[in-house]
């Protein structure tokens, strides 16, 4: 109860303690009821007494026996016995469905990458790799087209394009993902952090109440039933004593507290009255100043709607000028896209004259083809021919021969020898007769490269000209180009040397009315100030230096009516608002008595209107 007001000049001795303790006994615990009130309820057949709690709301307890705190103690534990068992379960369902959620999101990424492949798939179109393995397959694949490479560069970059968007949904999907499973497990963390803290925070007001009630049954509430005749009366007779005595105190406080709430009602009414008094001066002087603002900023609303008129001129002028200049743009614009689509015309009846050339230089290359094709299989019969007529003689010799080898070995050499110089003869003639054909392949080959690469440099050439025309054409544009911004950079520069002449006019205007405010705050700082030190002058603070019974305070505020407020300093250090005793001397003096030597702080309050 160290925080409730004392009595200055009410104390109990030292030691002191109070005999024949006699408690109320009632059926059914009183409603509403006040704080210190100690009673006997005999239909629970329990002692109760009402206190405040750590918030100053009354509340009622109950003093109980050794067995009853013990059965609570018993109940307290299998409640936290199931607390436990509770958490413990909800701690395995997370755990489940964190391990389910885990489960979901790799499936999903394995689906991910499933369809990932399946995109490089259909990419690819299922054609194997052995397909497009040689120069005449790539072209029929590529169907001959002059223009494949700005085609399969289109290919590639829609399927990049494509990728890349895959890529990016996949990546978002991936990190919306992991978000999702962060944000869950922190969800889960924090709901078992939470369930963790309720749980130790309930068993801690568990262990608190258990403390309380065997700290108020120890060695104080013996077991009732043991009590004697003499012990019963000898605690009734004191109980009755505390009930008359409590009894006397509380009708002496209510009668003092009722003294003490007229006297503080006429001093709040006193106090009222002075506030209202400078409430109604503070609220005129606002009146005043607002009314003082409120005339500068009608004269800054017209200075700001002159500079509006000016500015929104200048913006018309400034937009008629763009217009002309866009106007230009857009006819050059015109006349350059005219020149360009010719030039474009050009550049593709080039192109399908180059592109027929090309085709009648392949059909000559393919009938050449094929020309050298049939006099290879012309000679390659011829050849075969006559290695076959050779094999026949050599065979038909050799049947010969060996009829004869016994007596004819020296003719058989001698035939062979023969024989072996004709066969040499005839590989020599059809070996020079290859090289002839090759000879006449290689020529024709070199008048069809030759060919080839005339066609080629006419084709450079047409297309030096036509880069030469193209490289003319841009310079004109860009000179043309370089005209317009030089003209459009001349309009900016006049346009901002404008703009420069407003914003100067506009920081004028802006320095002046910044003058004006800073006066106007100096003029509000001032009269603050006056209102400030008029206030001040009707407040007094004091602070003991030492501690004393009787404190005189000189105020000098020359007022009859001073209101002092005064906080006395316990033994703890801290100030309360003890009930103390203050005498006025005089005008300017004023004594506050208490009945322990100790500090104080007070303020004293002049009543005078300002």
């Amino acid at each position: 109860m160290a925080n409730f007001p004392v009595f200055h000049g009410i104390t109990l001795a030292a030691n002191a303690y109070v005999e024949n303790l006699n408690l109320e006994i009632l059926s059914a615990d009183p409603s509403p009821v006040a704080a210190g009130r100690l009673w006997f309820n005999s239909t629970d057949k329990v002692i109760r007494y009402s206190a405040l709690n750590s918030s100053g709301a009354v509340v009622v307890r109950t003093i109980k026996d050794a067995e009853s705190a013990a059965t609570e103690l018993a109940a307290v534990q299998a409640s936290i016995a199931a607390e436990e068992s509770r958490a413990t379960a909800a701690e395995g369902v997370l755990t489940a469905d964190l391990a389910s959620e885990v489960s979901r999101a790799e499936a999903a990424e394995a689906a991910l990458d499933a369809k990932i492949d399946q995109t490089k798939a259909d990419l690819l179109g299922g054609i194997p790799p052995a397909v497009l393995d040689t120069i005449k397959e790539l072209a029929d694949a590529l169907e001959n087209n002059p223009d494949i490479i700005n085609v399969l560069e289109g290919m590639i970059g829609d399927v990049q394009s494509n990728l890349d968007a895959e890529v990016t949904r996949a990546e978002a999907a991936e990190a919306a993902l992991g978000q999702d499973i962060a944000d869950e497990a922190a969800a889960r963390a924090a709901a078992v952090t939470a369930e963790e803290t309720r749980a130790m925070a309930a068993e801690g007001a568990l262990d608190a109440r258990l403390t309380t009630v065997e700290g108020a049954t120890n060695g104080k509430i013996g077991n009732l039933t043991q009590l004697n005749t003499t012990d019963k009366s000898t605690l009734v007779a004191a109980i009755n004593e505390v009930n008359t005595g409590l009894s006397n105190e509380v009708a002496r406080a209510t009668a003092a507290e009722g003294q003490l709430t007229s006297d503080l009602a006429d001093e709040v009414a006193r106090a009222e009255a002075a506030e209202q008094g400078l409430a109604d001066d503070i609220a005129q002087e606002v009146s005043d100043r607002q009314a003082a603002v409120s005339a500068e900023a009608t004269s800054r609303a017209a200075g700001d709607a002159t500079n509006a008129t000016a500015i929104a001129a200048e913006t018309t002028r400034a937009q008629n000028a763009e217009a002309g200049l866009s106007s230009d743009i857009s006819a050059e614009t015109s006349r350059a896209q005219t020149a360009e689509a010719g030039l474009a015309s050009d550049i593709a009846a080039e192109t399908s004259r180059a592109q027929t050339a090309e085709a009648g230089l392949s059909s000559d290359i393919s009938t050449e083809r094929t020309r050298a094709q049939g006099a290879e299989a012309g000679l390659a019969s011829d050849i075969a021919a006559e290695a076959s007529a050779r094999a026949s003689a050599v065979s038909a010799e050799q049947t010969r021969a060996q009829g004869a080898e016994a007596g004819l070995a020296a003719d058989i050499a001698s035939e062979a020898s023969a024989r072996a110089a004709a066969v040499t003869a005839e590989a020599n003639r059809a070996q020079a007769a290859e090289a002839s054909l090759s000879s006449d392949i290689s020529a024709e080959a070199t008048a069809r490269a030759a060919a080839v690469s005339a066609e080629a440099s006419a084709r450079s050439a047409a297309d030096a000209s036509l880069r030469s025309d193209l490289n003319s054409e841009i310079s004109r544009a860009q000179a043309a180009e370089a005209t317009l911004t030089s003209d459009l950079a001349a309009e900016v520069t006049r346009a901002q040397a404008a703009e420069a002449d407003i914003a100067s006019d506009l920081a004028d205007e802006v320095s002046r009315a910044q003058a004006a405010e800073a006066q106007e705050a100096s003029d509000r700082a001032d009269a603050d100030a006056a209102i400030r030190s008029d206030y001040n002058d009707t407040v007094f603070t004091f602070e003991a230096g030492a501690s004393a019974t009787v404190h005189t305070i000189v105020h000098n505020l020359n007022s009859s009516f001073v209101d002092v407020g005064v906080q006395v300093q316990r033994a703890n250090g801290k100030y309360y608002n003890d009930i103390v005793s203050v005498e006025e001397q005089d005008s300017n003096t004023v004594k506050v008595y208490l009945s322990t030597a100790l500090k104080i702080k007070a303020i004293c309050r002049s009543a005078v209107s300002l």
